[in-house]
């Protein structure tokens, strides 16, 4: 932890305005009593019989500077650390001048000591006003050395040859000073040592009682003064027949923009998102932000429910205007689930669970949007929470697996690459499909790990077979969107060779159409350090999504692999053959210009096998070669492919 502390002679003084005020206040007040005492010392001393030539001096000149630094003062506060120095450090060096030329220029007892008693009680001045004022240290420092001084000029003069004609009234005098002035010295930096220590656990006391109700970078309530909050309105609800409404608030892609473009870009449009819904409430809402991108508005003493979708709506336009990160633009959507009390719960936790569930329904639906809770939610969310929670687990055993499908080429029917397909099987459920547990991971930041593992464990297995035959081939890993985001994605697949030792050209990454998202600039430019260290790149499901032939002209690729879908309906003559036919027609023509190699995916039947080859497709995939294999069952797939690939279907190679 980073600690600031003040310079040893920092004259500054507290910035709390207030209390430098009433510092200023007692000094205007005090500084007038100072003068008048130089003033009568300056008047009486001659009549007292108690004049000597440095009070006819220095009497008048104190008094002039006292005056002087009151009109100071009294002009500009911002004049008060300077006051008080000067009034310190001038009364220390007053009383430190009198008490040598009392002592040394030839004062009879008497005189002394009535000069110690006229002066001397002005010493615990000096004490006051060094230790006091928080964060005087330099004042302290020259209250430390006047005490060091008067007892040093106070041994000279016990020491030196002419005290031993002194009077002992004189020397007993000045040992009840100095021990007077060691206590006073001592009880004061006690006191104000305790006192600033009382100060400081108070001011953490109050600073961790206010960050325990607020979120440290957007300023909101935190989670548990939303509850806290939720608890009073939900009871003020039920007394008053009225409505209380909760939108939970999710930012739509936030991880994805965050592992993109860092956190510090991350947090400041959390604070800018944090800005935008203080606009849209009324000044008796609560807004909260009681996770990383997850807010919360509670509106209170509501009467319809639909003020919520109201303000749900308002919410939608705010964030039509651009957000504003790092010299750049981002449009920000949101998915908003509302629960309505006492509708949709009793109390505040149901509430709070409620509009999650009404939440989690619209990114299903396709985010950026709002929806009211209803009650089948809660079995959906509550299904993806444990299908979360156990992957999380599933993960950390690494009890995930994976099984690898072969792609043949076409002509010859020769195996050369193994895709990679990860596999779930859960102790209860038996084998998820990855479209249930693959979103889920993306959503919840687990694919880059999940990712990470599977590239891993792919190079370890294929390194393993490498050495049972002398065949060449390669294996092929889907790589997600958001992994590919990561800065330190290159890295990753570099870490992952060097481990197992694997040569680039035996990996190929697949891709997903999608990654233009993230900037066609960033994506060609790691794409193209890929290549440039020997992996191949493969653009899978080509033809969905966002797809463009320009993709196949503007990208560093090796390969495109047309979606399944579409080579289903060629043999589907309700589905629109001829389209199908035009798009893979187009796609080979431009891959065949491009030397890229095309990939025909879902094969199952022997016609769609022989019409894709007469299109121009390359190689092929799918149940008619072969379904997914273990490890094992790829090994031997790998050392003893069966005769004549191209024309059996799958059932009679895995059998």
């Amino acid at each position: 932890m980073l600690r600031v502390t003040a310079p040893p002679f920092s004259t500054d003084l507290p910035a709390d305005a207030s209390y430098a005020a009433g510092w200023r206040r007692t000094l205007l007040v005090s500084l007038p009593f100072g003068v008048l005492a130089f003033v009568v010392g300056a008047l009486l001393d001659g009549p007292s019989g108690q004049s000597t030539p440095f009070d006819a001096i220095v009497y008048p000149t104190m008094a002039a500077v006292l005056v002087g630094l009151w009109f100071l003062l009294a002009r500009d506060q911002r004049h008060l650390p300077f006051v008080v120095l000067t009034v310190v450090a001038g009364t220390s060096a007053f009383l430190v001048s009198k008490l040598v030329f009392l002592l040394f220029f030839g004062l009879d007892a008497g005189h002394v000591l009535a000069e110690l008693t006229e002066s001397f009680f002005w010493i615990p001045v000096i004490y006051l006003l060094s230790f006091i004022l928080p964060g005087f240290e330099v004042g302290r420092r020259i209250a430390t050395l006047f005490t060091l001084v008067i007892l040093a000029v106070s041994v000279t003069y016990a020491l030196s040859p002419w005290s031993v004609t002194a009077s002992l009234s004189v020397v007993y005098a000045l040992v009840q000073l100095n021990l007077a002035n060691t206590v006073l010295l001592g009880l004061t930096r006690a006191f104000i040592g305790f006192k600033e220590a009382y100060t400081r656990t108070q001011t953490r006391m109050e600073t961790a009682e206010r960050f325990a109700n607020l979120d440290a970078l957007t300023g909101l309530a935190n989670r548990f003064a939303l509850q806290r909050a939720l608890d009073e309105m939900l009871g003020r609800a039920r007394r008053d027949a009225r409505l209380v409404a909760l939108l939970f608030i999710d930012l739509d892609s936030f991880k994805t923009f965050n592992d993109t473009f860092g956190h510090e870009a991350g947090d400041s449009l959390l604070q800018q998102f944090a800005h935008r819904l203080r606009r849209v409430v009324r000044r008796d809402d609560m807004v909260a932000r009681i996770s990383g991108d997850e807010f919360v508005i509670a509106l209170a003493g509501l009467d319809d429910p639909q003020t919520a979708a109201f303000v749900a709506h308002k919410l939608h336009a705010e964030l039509v205007t651009p957000f504003h990160v790092a010299d750049q633009a981002f449009v920000i959507t949101a998915s908003i689930g509302v629960s309505v009390f006492p509708n949709d719960a009793d109390d505040s936790d149901a509430l709070l669970r409620h509009a999650d569930a009404a939440m989690y329904r619209v990114k299903r639906s396709g985010k950026n949007g709002h929806q009211f809770y209803r009650r089948e939610t809660d079995a959906q969310l509550g299904r993806h929470r444990a299908l979360e929670r156990d992957l999380r687990s599933a993960i950390q055993t690494e009890s995930l697996g994976v099984v690898y499908q072969p792609l043949h080429d076409l002509r010859t029917g020769e195996v050369h690459t193994f895709e990679a397909l990860l596999r779930w099987k859960h102790p209860e459920l038996g084998h998820v499909p990855p479209s249930d547990f693959i979103p889920i991971a993306e959503q919840c930041g687990l694919i880059v790990p999940l990712g990470r593992w599977v590239l891993h464990e792919t190079c370890r297995q294929a390194k393993a077979w490498q050495h049972l035959t002398t065949r060449r081939f390669r294996v092929s890993v889907n790589v997600s969107p958001l992994q590919f985001a990561q800065p330190a994605f290159y890295t990753t697949v570099v870490e992952a060779l060097e481990t197992h030792q694997l040569m680039p050209d035996m990996l190929q990454l697949e891709l997903t159409e999608s990654i233009v998202l993230h900037g066609v600039d960033h994506v060609t430019s790691t794409l193209d350090r890929l290549q440039r260290l020997g992996v191949r790149i493969a653009i899978d499901d080509f033809g969905t999504g966002y797809s463009s032939l320009a993709y196949l002209r503007d990208l560093p690729i090796d390969s495109v692999k047309i979606d399944r879908s579409f080579v289903k309906d060629l043999g589907t003559p309700r589905k629109g053959p001829q389209f199908a036919l035009a798009l893979v027609e187009a796609i080979t023509s431009l891959a065949g210009h491009l030397d890229l190699e095309v990939v025909a995916e879902g094969i199952e039947t022997k016609a769609q096998c022989e019409l894709l080859t007469s299109l121009g497709c390359t190689t092929g995939q799918g149940y008619y070669f072969a379904r997914p294999l273990s490890a094992a069952e790829a090994e031997t797939y790998l050392r003893f492919p069966p005769p004549d690939t191209a024309s059996h279907p799958a059932s009679s190679l895995t059998n």
